[in-house]
């Protein structure tokens, strides 16, 4: 057993291996001799809590940072009407913002989606919002550039910059995953005028899809299967370096 030697300060030990040493117990020393030492002890408990709560209100101000992911319905005055949607958008940005639609694979819903990609942590950081259009029944239909799921996407577009938030219409983007992937590849053909500054493929595919009216929009593909929050910044890098009229 260990035991302090005569004639040396509280500092040196007896050590059963090395006989006597004057070993400093440096920590011992250090905090006897810190002139904050009997403020510590006193005030140590109210500190740490004072610690916990400042980490608390940090984690709640980042998850509260930024608007909701909210499901709707399109109004009746709209061709989609009553096809349901989710959307994540500020309600009054300062400036208009780009508009990113993301179409989720068969048999899997936007609300899956909207979890998975973590797309509105990503949209609230780069400042944009996300609208998830819903399949009727899981499946998209995917017949024509101006079929009606792809319709359905324009009314989106029309219906969110008109009532949800501003948005830049030459900033508009189309992503989508496995069949979401091919609508997107689809509904950019549609229309008179483009409408959509860029589309993003996500997913492995045994045929690549490709557009049917290649160079009207650029292309940015991510071959994973799963689509985490780096696919999301993935195709926010591509997708914003592009717009209408550049």
């Amino acid at each position: 057993m260990a035991a302090a030697a005569e004639g040396v300060g509280p500092s040196v030990i007896w050590s059963p291996v090395f006989g006597v040493s004057r070993l400093p117990v440096w920590f011992g020393w250090i905090v006897a001799s810190n002139p904050l030492a009997g403020w510590w002890g006193k005030n140590k408990r109210t500190v740490l809590i004072v610690g916990v709560v400042i980490v608390a209100l940090w984690v709640f101000v980042e998850r509260g940072n930024g608007p909701k992911t909210k499901r709707i319905s399109m109004p009746k005055d709209y061709g989609s009407a009553d096809r349901e949607l989710l959307v994540h958008a500020p309600s009054n940005p300062k400036d208009p913002i780009p508009l990113v639609l993301i179409l989720h694979d068969d048999n899997v819903d936007a609300k899956t989606l909207d979890h998975d990609s973590a797309a509105g942590s990503v949209a609230n950081a780069r400042n944009f919002a996300v609208a998830y259009p819903e399949a009727v029944g899981g499946t998209w239909r995917i017949d024509s550039p101006d079929g009606a799921d792809a319709k359905y996407l324009r009314d989106v577009v029309s219906y969110v910059s008109a009532k949800k938030t501003k948005v830049d219409p030459n900033r508009i983007y189309v992503w989508g995953v496995g069949e979401g992937a091919r609508l997107a590849l689809t509904v950019v053909c549609g229309g008179a005028k483009p409408i959509f500054a860029a589309v993003g493929v996500v997913g492995q595919f045994t045929q690549e899809p490709q557009s049917a009216c290649p160079g009207r929009a650029p292309e940015a593909r991510v071959a994973e299967t799963d689509w985490n929050k780096k696919v999301s910044e993935t195709l926010w890098t591509a997708s914003a370096k592009h717009h209408l009229g550049a």
